[in-house]
């Protein structure tokens, strides 16, 4: 018992500190499984392996640049917008302060009374954090750069190594088993991938149809975020409120009529993750939310941002895994989400 411990914890101690090195590798994979059945298909076509991996690699490298060049504007246009809800919300409070001076003096005597503390605290955070984005941009390029290489090797080799492997197998028996669960495993694993990044654009579209319709600035922005925040259930939602909240605030100028703009997100959501996402995705892949928000808080830590974000298909990747490969017995039932309706 005390072994296993010990492996545990240099395990979480070799993936926090190579996370500069696992990081892209990680992310890599989950790209390769996406984007596969794409080569697979544009191989049916005669077109060479690697002449198809190039080209969905360079489809991606196209789309994220593009992304990134059209809502390049729009963020940055709200980054300057940051003070002035720093403003407004020193201007509000200072408001409600008149409202309970008496009873903060009666309750806390030495208290300051200057609510502009506050809007000098949100300024220091704000450039706080610019610097913090400005000082891990170029290693975040680097990164991204790594992230294609390592995909088009993914994309390129990867079979070629699981066919080594079952070529390893010393009987036709154990090569057929160990074909089928390549097989199993990749197929599932890509579909998961397709299905839940299919959804998460349609939650994008459609929050940018309602942040149009409510006449949201920079709708298009706010789907983008909807989008690629939804791989992180629960935490990436609530992140997304937020600051949809502070940007209802802007636009509105009122509490009531700003929180329709979370509110109306926060509906868009609850519809994918109880009604849509269950139903495309079937009770296979639902999993007990508690394990879930554990996990995305022990890969936050781990990784951070990126962590949060990939920890969900990497728990997915592990129950397949898991499942096919008999690789924990029946404590993979622990993962259930729901275990009165199987």
């Amino acid at each position: 018992m005390a072994l296993n411990i010990l492996v545990v914890i240099a395990v979480l101690y070799s993936v926090y500190f190579c996370r500069t090195l696992l990081l892209p590798i990680f992310v890599s994979g989950f790209i390769a499984l996406f984007s596969s059945p794409l080569v697979r298909f544009l191989a049916d076509f005669k077109i060479p392996h690697a002449l198809a991996a190039a080209l969905v690699v360079i489809l991606l490298v196209l789309v994220l640049g593009l992304t990134c060049v059209f809502l390049v504007g729009p963020a940055a246009h709200w980054l300057d917008s940051l003070p002035a809800l720093g403003d407004k919300l020193t201007a509000h409070i200072n408001g409600w302060s008149d409202q309970f001076k008496l009873l903060r003096s009666q309750v806390m005597p030495d208290a300051n009374g200057d609510s502009n503390a506050i809007g000098s605290a949100l300024e220091t955070i704000i450039f706080s954090a610019l610097s913090l984005v400005a000082g891990t941009t170029a290693m975040l390029l680097v990164q991204v750069a790594a992230v294609f290489v390592i995909t088009y090797f993914f994309l390129v080799y990867g079979d070629n190594l699981m066919r080594n492997f079952v070529r390893a197998q010393s009987s036709f028996a154990e090569k057929k088993k160990a074909v089928i669960i390549f097989q199993t495993v990749r197929d599932d694993i890509s579909r998961y991938a397709l299905l839940i990044s299919i959804i998460n654009l349609g939650l994008g579209l459609a929050t940018a149809c309602v942040m149009a319709v409510l006449g949201v600035e920079d709708p298009f922005l706010w789907g983008a975020l909807a989008a690629i925040l939804n791989f992180a259930p629960y935490i990436g939602p609530l992140v997304l409120s937020v600051i949809l909240t502070a940007v209802g605030f802007l636009e509105y100028n009122t509490w009531g009529m700003a929180l329709i703009v979370p509110g109306s997100f926060l509906l868009l959501n609850f519809i994918e993750s109880q009604l849509v996402t269950p139903t495309v995705l079937g009770q296979r892949f639902n999993m007990n939310p508690l394990l879930v928000v554990l996990w995305m808080f022990a890969w936050g830590w781990l990784w951070g941002v990126v962590g949060l974000l990939i920890a969900i298909p990497l728990l997915v990747c592990f129950k397949i895994l898991a499942s096919h490969l008999n690789l924990i017995g029946c404590w993979i039932n622990i993962l259930d989400g729901d275990i009165a309706r199987q």
